[in-house]
């Protein structure tokens, strides 16, 4: 199936990415992979010395797999007709120095990923090789969530996913690979990052109700729009809830109330989904999600790893 996808020319023509190929990478995204790693290391500092070459390799690795995940993502939604705004048959239409070919999207995504797996073979040789079944899982899952007639995202599948893999896994692999067992405690403290990101999908999935309907069956649509904004709205405020029952309860220190410091843009965010909104509010709507998660885990890892 691979090697049928490598071949692909959409309708016998070469099509160029309008946008420069850091743009590709979805950088505003990251946050949902380098947020709850820094969250879950700063967690394993509370206990032990923190092992800098385990979390560096983890880093790496898992924006390597996002990253290839966003390109994946862009490749078959133009595959299926869908954001076809954001390539041009026109080589000279954007003076770049590289234009991106959307043929070459895949075999570089799978060189990425090629390139994560081998940093993760080595990180579990530094910390355990139970994180390579964990690894194997997520990199099938990055690429089921946009390939195929049945991917993830194209089944309501999307923010499960991404709350899974992106919120949940990374937490825990960040504490695990740092000398740690599983324990209760880590899988609580991966909670707010799975809302976190759960809800930047939804935020996307809203916005792109109508775009999506003729393509995909997104949680959005099933539920329609008021029904999730108001699922939006319940995992936007889930975090600080979590953050505040940690504090109370002496999970992690009183200074991760800093967190509610975030609270402003996550009002921003909420405000751009309510019924009146105008439709560059609803546009806007993924930017202020990307604030949200970067403020919120930005402030949290701080709690941890300075204050």
């Amino acid at each position: 199936m691979i090697l049928k996808e490598l071949s692909f020319h959409h309708e016998e023509e070469v099509y160029y990415y309008r946008n420069s190929f850091i743009q590709l990478f979805r950088p505003m995204t990251l946050t949902g992979t380098i947020s709850p790693i820094l969250v879950g290391t700063g967690f394993a500092g509370l206990i032990g010395p923190i092992h800098y070459d385990a979390f560096f390799a983890l880093l790496i690795s898992t924006l390597l797999i996002q990253a290839a995940t966003n390109m994946l993502n862009d490749y078959y939604d133009f595959k299926n007709g869908q954001d076809l705004e954001k390539w041009t048959t026109d080589k000279q239409e954007y003076k770049q120095k590289i234009m991106i070919k959307h043929h070459c999207l895949l075999p570089i995504a799978i060189t990425i990923l090629i390139v994560a797996s081998i940093i993760g073979l080595w990180l579990s040789t530094i910390s355990t090789f139970r994180i390579i079944p964990v690894g194997i899982i997520g990199i099938a899952a990055g690429y089921r969530y946009s390939a195929g007639n049945h991917s993830f995202s194209a089944i309501g599948l999307g923010e499960v996913i991404a709350a899974v893999f992106l919120g949940g896994a990374t937490t825990i692999l960040a504490y695990v690979v740092q000398g740690n067992s599983l324990n209760f405690s880590i899988i609580l403290l991966s909670i707010p990052f799975a809302t976190l990101i759960a809800s930047m999908i939804l935020t996307n999935n809203i916005r792109d109700i109508e775009k999506d309907r003729h393509f995909r069956k997104t949680i959005a649509i099933y539920l329609g729009r008021k029904n999730a904004v108001s699922l939006l709205i319940g995992l936007i405020i889930t975090p600080y809830v979590s953050v505040a029952l940690f504090t109370f309860t002496g999970l992690i220190p009183w200074t991760a109330g800093i967190v509610f410091l975030a609270s402003p843009v996550a009002f921003k965010l909420c405000y751009s989904y309510r019924t009146e909104a105008t439709r560059m509010e609803e546009l806007n709507g993924m930017k202020w999600a990307a604030r949200h998660h970067w403020i919120f885990g930005l402030l949290f890892a701080a709690a941890l790893w300075i204050l």
